[in-house]
């Protein structure tokens, strides 16, 4: 994979105490760190951004370290401070109705950005299909796993 075509990366995270999953987007043109969570109510903004400020601090840090950014490559200047930290935000989703589905939630967010689809699917209604839809595409061995 050419590093120099990425511009999202999008990765589960787990909030160890909360035992909760969010996805986290990482968008290296904009330089800043997105939230999507299933279930905001369950822990303030506050606590997420605690939580994700070693990465947003250790991240511009190493990606200055490899010289991922080249003159002109990206256009936000917090490309070449690397010492600032990324901006931390939560976007609104689809939020979840029961305390057990954020892991669906997590898979579905990140299935529908790989896709560039809508997250209007991705509700708490929808679950049942969306895990059964699952469990049939790794019995038949249909599902993507990189």
């Amino acid at each position: 994979m050419d590093w120099q075509n990425v511009y999202k990366v999008y990765t589960p995270f787990m909030l160890t105490k909360y035992k909760h999953w969010e996805v986290v987007m990482i968008d290296l043109v904009l330089c800043e760190i997105k939230v999507y969570d299933s279930k905001v109510s369950l822990i303030p903004d506050d606590i997420v951004k605690e939580e994700l400020a070693p990465l947003s601090i250790t991240l511009p840090n190493l990606l200055n370290t490899i010289d991922f950014y080249e003159e002109g490559v990206y256009a936000n200047n917090c490309s070449r401070d690397w010492w600032c930290p990324w901006p931390i935000e939560r976007v609104d989703v689809p939020q979840q109705s029961n305390e057990g589905d954020c892991g669906m939630f997590v898979l579905k967010y990140i299935e529908l950005f790989s896709a560039e689809l809508p997250l209007a699917t991705c509700t708490s209604h929808n679950m049942p299909f969306f895990r059964l839809k699952l469990a049939a595409e790794i019995t038949r061995g249909d599902a993507y796993f990189p």
